[in-house]
């Protein structure tokens, strides 16, 4: 049964809103014109720490610290004089001080009534200490975070520099090739330990940080698998002494080859999603030629191709010089590509076909590969994201999330189908002219 306002006014009404202000779980604390403390609940008493109606008569002064006193009071005057209802979260850091002196954070939400014609100020206070802990917690977590993932970029560089150098002197050279070992093994363990570390203080924000959580799961398995690889083979190569031994050492080679590519790719996914959110990434406007932009593409899969894969093109004719930016453009298209090629068994044909529609340009990459389960596709442009039936494929789910960014900087979009065990086929479209 509702409770009328006559009800309130009555003496049940009056108990009831008695026991309200009593029992409430926020502080309040009702103040006159000159700001001394006329009425105060149980709650206000116990958060600064004074016993029952030790606070009754003081000024609301002596509840902050000494040093805002000067200022506290022309504001409490003009709030007085011109009083307005402020809601708690408004975005000030306010400081309350108990009865032992200690300081705490506060927040606050004002409004005010008229009683017997006296003006009553009244203050609705919650104790924030612990919010502002977590807070304070989360956002070193987020510094240590990118302190980690600098480190952890800055060392991969370079160890794939020492790999490249190393690969130019694996044919001659065995001692290099020990040296090699000796520092790909101390970039492990400095991986590993970086790994521990960046999990260690995440599981300390794990309630709120589920997102950096996924993260380091996937680098931690993307970066192991390759590593260990160059590992292995580089302990492989160093057996392999005699010159009749040479197809052994090409083809660990080649695997060592493979892997610091694999890095790259997985580094470049980050770098590219670090510009993205940063606004590095600008669109460049310029005229070019669709054909010649795919003859670059083209000539970048050559080598890329599983046996026996097709990478087919086709432009339509006639449709020759858009303008729009071609370095953004052919990063999608090899993105796309690359994905086709990686969820597609060997033999498999992948089509990339463009034209105009009115006055957009659609390019559609289709694949025979293995396609995404119906379920997961609402995931799939998330960061991070990795379907069930890809887990055994390395990537680091972000190259469709990196697609999607840039697209939004060109005006474009994105739409797919796919049927699980039958391929897949993105499209994309975007202005002929900005």
């Amino acid at each position: 049964m509702p409770i009328s306002s006559e009800y309130l006014t009555s003496s049940n009404g009056l108990q009831l809103l008695n026991k309200i202000f009593l029992g409430a779980g926020e502080g309040i604390i009702i103040v006159d014109s000159e700001g001394k403390i006329r009425l105060i609940n149980k709650r206000a008493e116990e958060i600064f720490e004074y016993e029952q109606d030790e606070l009754m008569g003081r000024v609301i002064e002596d509840l902050i610290p000494k040093k805002y006193h000067k200022q506290h009071v022309p504001h409490r005057t003009e709030y007085i004089a011109h009083p307005v209802t402020r809601p708690m979260g408004i975005g000030r850091h306010l400081t309350g001080q108990r009865k032992s002196g200690s300081e705490f954070p506060v927040e606050v939400s004002l409004s005010y009534v008229m009683h017997e014609d006296e003006k009553l100020v009244v203050a609705f206070i919650s104790d924030i200490t612990r919010r502002k802990e977590q807070e304070d917690a989360l956002r070193e977590s987020e510094e240590k975070l990118k302190q980690y993932t600098a480190e952890l970029e800055s060392k991969v560089q370079e160890r794939t520099q020492e790999l490249e150098h190393l690969n130019l002197g694996l044919k001659s050279q065995i001692r290099e090739r020990k040296l090699a070992e000796a520092a790909l093994h101390s970039s492990l363990e400095e991986l590993k330990k970086a790994e521990k570390e960046i999990l260690n203080a995440l599981e300390k924000e794990k309630e709120l940080n589920e997102m950096k959580s996924r993260f380091i799961s996937m680098a931690s398995h993307e970066f192991r698998t390759p590593l260990t690889t160059i590992h292995s083979s580089a302990n492989l190569v160093a057996k392999y002494t005699e010159t009749e031994q040479q197809a052994n050492r090409d083809k660990h080679v080649n695997r060592i080859k493979s892997a610091v590519n694999n890095l790259t790719n997985i580094l470049n996914d980050f770098l590219s999603l670090e510009k993205l959110e940063s606004g590095a990434i600008t669109m460049k406007v310029e005229a070019f030629n669709m054909t010649g932009l795919f003859r670059e593409v083209e000539e970048i899969f050559e080598q890329g191709l599983k046996k026996d894969q097709q990478l087919k093109i086709t432009i339509e004719e006639g449709l020759t010089e858009v303008v729009s930016d071609p370095h953004i453009l052919k990063n999608i298209i090899i993105n796309l590509i690359s994905n086709a090629i990686k969820y597609s068994d060997e033999g498999k044909t992948i089509t990339a076909t463009t034209s105009r529609v009115k006055d957009r340009i659609q390019i559609s990459i289709k694949d025979e590969g293995i396609g995404i389960p119906l379920e997961e596709q609402k995931n799939l442009f998330q960061r991070f994201f990795r379907a069930d039936n890809a887990s055994n494929i390395q990537g680091t789910g972000l190259g469709l999330n990196i697609v999607k960014r840039y697209l939004n900087l060109i005006h474009g979009n994105i739409t797919f189908t796919s049927k699980e065990n039958q391929g897949s086929e993105f499209v994309i479209s975007f202005p002929i002219q900005p």
